[in-house]
């Protein structure tokens, strides 16, 4: 895009007119009337826009074709939305609603999201992460404080608490959120050769960009406090030396205890740092059969750097082990791989086995195994007596057990994203056996048992990655799934997801995302 495509129209809609409206030359005509519809809620499907050669101007035309000048005026015609009316009758039975609204009344499932021209990589992204509560409490409490207000996050923060009081039998227009994504991210605006639409995108590298805007903008709230990130650099996270106090790092980030040794200088000393991640990425060869292996695969590489003993680049042997566990873990299979006969990025479609219940225990480092294995005794001794208190005592009838007090309930849980934002320095002393697990978490919500559930995958549906199509899969309950293909919504049977492992033209699993157990068992 160059400067010279931007240019400014005044809109004449009915007896209103709207003036200084910023017109891209270069763009699609679509990309202009989701632009209009956020100024006048006149839905695109209904927009005319009138005053230029030719008559009403065509989805797939091109402004410079049509010759639209600076400050020129062009006619809108369309009704905008409008709330739905009160109905006339006080009574109207089920049975004389419309369809979609009996739908409606028969499912409990949330939205799916319209595909507004290749968009379905961002719906994909979008679905998964509505399903963190966080991250949709940290939207809802985002106020633009500094003064430097988003509009992406904006636009966001409306779209996911639409989706979450939407019902799968209306889908959900994102009009908006896409206009004012494509406009922040140009990558994602590209057009297709000869102005065919958007292009494809893919859908890790829209995933790992909404999470650097929610780093750049978004923390953890606590209280009644706004989740706005100072401008300021964020706070290291307690006990960390790469993760950063923003809300990716403290949802997603990964730290790793790193060591480097020089292949090409014995004599030279082992080096160590720390690294962190947001999104464990894993490349396939032809051993990679299970999800674990790719992920311990993933932890072990050799890499160029420079040598302080040989004053030169040399190769180094790179091993890492997991130094915290977040309260999620994104898994993302590189399953495309550059061809030079094609000039294309192929698909890697080898099968991929991944598991409900994921233990990492063993790739953690000595320290964190150490304090995961404290917890996990204290949680093994608390099921124990859980059992033995459930048991009769011998020589107890049975009017004794039923006039025995019940146990006392529970203190009310606090929400997860304020659980998680609170300060571990605060909660009332740890047991002996219990510190090291405290002394190790950057947060209180951090994983503490080394086990995750599987409760997302993005899967892709092709051979190219510049085609093919995404579809979201999310965990309904232990028996169910939700599968998102854009504007539509199903349900499946559990079993089915290891049709997701992979080997044919089928739905793959190209990333999957887990969150953490607090118990030992999903049982």
């Amino acid at each position: 895009e160059t400067q010279s495509d931007m240019i400014t129209v005044n809109i004449k809609w009915g007896k209103q007119k709207l003036e200084g409206v910023e017109l891209d030359t270069g763009a699609p005509v679509e990309l202009f009337k989701a632009q209009l519809y956020t100024l006048t809620a006149v839905p695109p499907e209904r927009q005319k826009i009138m005053g230029l050669k030719g008559g009403p101007v065509k989805d797939d035309a091109d402004w410079k074709g049509l010759g639209v000048k600076q400050g020129q005026v062009l006619m809108l015609m369309g009704t905008a939305e409008k709330l739905a009316e009160p109905p006339k009758e006080a009574t109207i039975f089920a049975e004389d609603l419309p369809q979609a609204e009996q739908d409606a009344a028969r499912t409990d499932n949330p939205g799916g999201l319209t595909n507004l021209g290749n968009t379905c990589y961002l719906n994909s992204s979008l679905q998964c992460l509505r399903a963190i509560p966080e991250v949709s409490t940290s939207l809802q409490k985002y106020v633009g404080a500094s003064g430097q207000s988003n509009a992406v996050l904006f636009a966001m923060r409306e779209l996911v608490g639409e989706l979450e009081r939407s019902n799968a039998a209306q889908e959900v227009r994102p009009y908006k959120f896409v206009g004012a994504f494509r406009t922040a991210f140009p990558l994602f605006a590209q057009q297709a050769e000869g102005g065919r639409g958007f292009m494809q995108q893919d859908a890790e590298e829209c995933w790992s960009t909404l999470l650097n805007l929610l780093a750049q903008n978004l923390k953890l709230p606590s209280a009644d406090e706004p989740s706005d990130l100072p401008r300021s650099q964020p706070t290291l996270l307690p006990r960390m030396e790469a993760l950063r106090s923003n809300l990716a790092d403290q949802l997603f980030g990964v730290e790793m205890h790193c060591k480097y040794k020089c292949l090409e200088a014995d004599e030279e000393p082992l080096s160590t740092a720390r690294e962190s991640k947001r999104t464990i990425s894993c490349y396939i060869s032809d051993k990679t059969a299970h999800l674990y292996n790719a992920v311990e695969d993933s932890l072990t590489e050799t890499v160029e750097k420079n040598s302080m003993s040989l004053g030169r680049e040399a190769t180094y042997s790179k091993s890492c082990q997991l130094h915290r566990l977040p309260p999620y873990l994104a898994i993302h299979f590189v399953r495309f791989a550059w061809r030079k006969d094609t000039a294309k990025r192929a698909k890697i479609l080898r099968q991929i086995s991944f598991p409900d219940v994921l233990d990492v225990r063993n790739l953690c480092s000595e320290e964190l195994q150490a304090s995961i294995a404290a917890h996990t005794s204290k949680l093994e001794a608390e099921a124990e007596a859980a059992l033995q208190a459930a048991k009769p005592k011998e020589g107890e009838g049975e009017q004794m057990d039923i006039e025995a007090a019940p146990p006392a309930a529970a203190a009310p849980a606090a929400s997860s994203s304020e659980a998680c934002a609170s300060s571990s320095s605060s909660a009332a002393p740890a047991p002996e056996e219990l510190r090291a697990v405290e002394e190790l978490s950057a947060l209180p919500c951090d994983n503490k048992t080394g086990r995750y559930e599987l409760f997302g995958i993005v899967t892709h549906q092709g051979r190219t990655a510049e085609g093919g199509h995404y579809v979201s899969w999310l965990k309904k309950n232990q028996t169910t799934w939700l599968v998102f293909d854009d504007e539509t919504v199903a349900e499946v049977a559990a079993e089915r997801i290891k049709e997701l492992y992979g080997g044919g033209d089928w739905h793959i699993a190209y990333m999957c995302m887990y969150r953490k157990m607090d118990k030992l068992s999903l049982n």
